[in-house]
């Protein structure tokens, strides 16, 4: 009998997944809201009031809001909403310093195109390690500002990743504790809470979106309606957009696992690829507003890379991250890791590897056997991946120096063993669902006597599992919360600041290493000449010159120091800089007076002979300038050049690129490809998941 004969036989005789027939009203099947004929299994709890029950909506919704309460439980210290308050993570204020572009959206509307607080400037579209342009990133930011608005965002990642998880075991068809559990446990192990030891903000949004890509891909493999195709690109676009091309490079590595979900015929597979394709090509419309960017500036970028991955752990120890807790392991070299807990703790504990090996051995049906493949393949080349031995192959086998550039630049390959997380929780959830299929562990006891002592009582012994369940999760929580933690900003730093302010557009630098101060300085528009820990840069070219340089040590090459502002010294350029002057042909220069913000530079000059106005902005396709109104022509220069002419002259420098319009345009074509499929998609049906009871 074939997989489709016998869904359609248990559809029509009420018959359980695992084969064996059931009378009308057992309370161990139920149909999922929302579906026409799957099945979703549920455990009688209480005599008759849970049966009448248990066929609602509200069953589901009790476990979704179970698990969201949860994840806000374990982030309570992220709803602090004093803005003094940040979450903890070294390079936080560094990591979520792009934010400011939707803050710079209210404000200016299309001056937010340019980031010129940074480096020299750049497209803020584009930045390949910031969630600039993930929804979730943009709404939070728009209703609360950057740093409360991340707070936030925060807590909606970790619900997001126990709800995907959550999801997985539902779309498997198992039980409400599989289901809660694993949606609970997705919320505290380490993958997520280590890497903000770090403060890699767009790294734990990524990773926790990744989570949602594997019940995807299961719907996608099951599902006959085109509505799992606009699921999974939604779903792939968002980790486009997510920021971390260390989840992105991981999920292709990872993702071939999929084939093993579909039987291994010729007709089955090629539909399967076929979606998947589908899928993939919806996504990169969708994510057009940050690739088409990205793609027209890949030319010019420049990364730091390693082709022998230095910064990766050996494949042989790997796994064992996910079962060592103690932190002084984590902060050393043992295992031949780097001492950075946010690197490679993806702690998970012994309960849900042992529970993920029972799940792995012994499926319960054709479905759960592909299911369980594919879970444990990914799991397996998710670590493999991490080790960086598949890239350092491709490097000696692709010999082209661009592609072993960009290969390379993936240099901590340790963040990709996150990925393993979420399929090694499913196949512990499958496991659990296993215990609890054995219904002989049923214990009857009887009392002889008088009295009410007297009768005969039936004990579940399933209900033991409990105290492992919880034991995990109480493990997995109190390794990950050191990292959920929040640190008050001094409030010094905003002193220190404002000794940085300069009269026009110049550039300044806070003390290099200490990111938190970052974020406020650019929160008040500071021009910020260092890259601070941004991990590209335009090929080719140099930072600017700063005008004023905070920092805890002696001057710099130079300059010399100025004043000391709460033990930090600030030093001022000796030979300045203009951040706008125009240049004469006998190397004479005329200062002008330059204002505005991001995409929109005016600039005023008077000067009594011809010229080259030089702004010491980066100078990218996109950039238009007017002289008193009149288009004039940029030159070809690494700074935003342009001839001169004598007398007094306003120049209006803005960029208006062509690329983000054309990614717009290519989104809205992905939204109406995705709405013209889910139109034209039969309803859904038919194929329910085989999973026991």
């Amino acid at each position: 009998m074939t997989d489709a004969e016998s869904n359609e036989l248990m559809d029509g005789q009420n018959v359980h997944p695992s084969g064996r027939q059931s009378p009308q009203g057992d309370s161990d099947t139920m149909r999922s809201p929302g579906t026409a004929n799957r099945f979703l299994p549920l455990e009688r709890l209480r005599g008759q009031n849970w049966s009448a029950i248990r066929g609602s909506k509200w069953v589901l919704l009790i476990e979704v809001a179970f698990v969201a309460l949860w994840a806000l439980y374990f982030t309570r210290p992220y709803r602090n909403m004093d803005t003094l308050s940040v979450p903890g993570g070294r390079e936080y204020l560094a990591a979520i310093k792009m934010h400011t572009v939707w803050e710079r959206a209210q404000d200016c509307g299309l001056c937010a195109l340019w980031y010129g607080n940074l480096g020299g400037g750049f497209p803020a579209v584009l930045d390949p390690a910031a969630s600039t342009l993930h929804p979730l990133v943009m709404v939070t930011t728009l209703l609360w500002g950057v740093v409360n608005g991340s707070k936030l965002a925060l807590i909606a990642i970790f619900i997001m990743a126990g709800l995907g998880q959550w999801w997985q075991a539902s779309v498997l068809g198992l039980r409400w504790p599989s289901r809660i559990w694993g949606g609970a446990m997705a919320v505290v192990a380490g993958y997520l809470a280590a890497r903000m030891e770090l403060g890699a903000f767009s790294l734990v949004l990524s990773t926790a979106t990744a989570v949602l890509v594997f019940p995807a891909i299961i719907e996608l493999a099951r599902a006959k309606s085109m509505k799992a195709v606009v699921v999974l690109a939604v779903i792939l676009a968002l980790i486009a957009v997510g920021g971390n091309g260390y989840v992105q490079v991981g999920l292709v590595f990872t993702l071939p696992a999929g084939v093993f979900l579909v039987p291994w015929e010729r007709q089955q597979v090629v539909r399967f690829l076929r979606r998947f394709a589908i899928a993939v090509g919806l996504a990169l419309l969708l994510a057009a507003p940050f690739l088409i960017p990205f793609m027209h500036f890949l030319p010019s970028f420049s990364k730091d890379f390693d082709v022998s991955f230095k910064g990766a752990q050996p494949f042989a120890y790997v796994p064992l991250n996910l079962v060592i807790r103690d932190m002084g392991f984590y902060l050393s070299d043992v295992l031949e890791k780097l001492p950075w807990p946010s690197h490679f703790a993806n702690y998970v504990g012994w309960i849900p590897i042992l529970l993920a090996l029972l799940g792995l051995f012994r499926a319960r049906s054709s479905e759960e056997r592909r299911a369980v493949a594919f879970l444990g393949f990914a799991a397996l080349l998710a670590l493999w991946t991490a080790s960086g031995t598949p890239l350092m192959w491709l490097v000696k086998i692709v010999k082209v120096q661009w592609f072993s550039q960009l290969i390379g630049g993936v240099r901590y390959t340790s963040f990709i063993a996150g990925l393993a997380i979420p399929p090694i929780i499913g196949m512990a959830a499958i496991g659990l669902d296993q215990l609890l299929d054995v219904a002989k562990w049923r214990i009857h006891l009887s009392l002889r006597g008088e009295g009410p002592v007297e009768g005969r009582w039936s004990f579940d012994i399933r209900w033991l599992l409990v105290i492992p369940l919880v034991i995990s999760l109480n493990q997995a929580r109190n390794f990950s919360k050191t990292w959920i933690t929040t640190v008050k900003i001094d409030p010094s730093l905003a002193r220190v600041l404002a000794a940085l302010h300069t009269p026009s557009l110049e550039w300044v630098n806070v003390p290099l290493g200490e990111h938190f101060f970052v974020e406020p300085a650019i929160a008040e528009d500071l021009k910020l000449s260092n890259d601070f820990s941004r991990t590209w840069h335009w090929r080719d070219r140099p930072l600017p010159q700063p005008v004023l340089e905070a920092n805890r040590d002696g001057p710099p090459a130079g300059m010399a120091e100025k004043t000391v502002v709460e033990g930090v010294h600030i030093h001022a350029v000796v030979d300045r800089q203009e951040y706008a002057a125009v240049m004469h042909p006998d190397g004479s220069q005329t200062a002008c007076s330059a204002h505005g913000t991001g995409a929109n530079i005016d600039v005023s000059c008077s000067t009594a002979r011809t010229g080259s106005l030089v702004v010491e902005e980066n100078s990218w396709s996109g950039w238009r300038v007017s002289i008193d109104g009149e288009p004039a022509r940029l030159r070809e220069e690494d700074w935003l050049s342009v001839e001169a002419p004598p007398g007094e002259h306003t120049y209006s420098f803005r960029y208006r690129p062509w690329d983000v319009a054309l990614g717009i345009a290519l989104l809205l074509v992905g939204v109406v490809a995705s709405s013209w499929l889910l139109w034209r998609s039969p309803q859904e049906g038919g194929i329910p998941p085989q999973a026991t009871p």
